[in-house]
């Protein structure tokens, strides 16, 4: 007699499930609460206001910021459209040179 035809006689109506497919483990694993990870503090000494690198990069785009809005009004209440586009050209050049110099120094250090 076959495995299968000892089952078939002895079913009591109802279906045999086979838990040890893993599913239940797998359920656990997903959803359970997570675990708190736990982060550090930020180190003091490397504060953005101890850095003068730091202070002079944000000093400079500050003024930088601050003298393209005002040459920005002011061209664009006097001048022609390109030279609004040249104003707002060397803006967006000059941003994106400063972002591009402080990811390069964040993969220095």
């Amino acid at each position: 007699m076959d495995t299968d035809e000892k089952k078939a006689g002895t079913s009591s109506g109802h279906d045999e499930i086979d838990f040890t497919s893993g599913y239940e483990t797998q359920y656990r694993k997903e959803y359970s609460p997570l675990k708190p990870v736990y982060v550090p503090p930020p180190d003091k000494r490397n504060a953005w206001f101890r850095s003068w690198s730091t202070i002079l990069l944000i000093v400079f785009l500050a003024s930088v910021f601050l003298l393209g809005t005002v040459l920005l009004v002011v061209q664009v209440f006097t001048a022609s459209a390109l030279q609004v586009l040249i104003i707002v050209g060397a803006y967006v050049a000059i941003a994106a040179l400063m972002i591009w110099l402080e990811v390069q120094s964040i993969k220095v250090r």
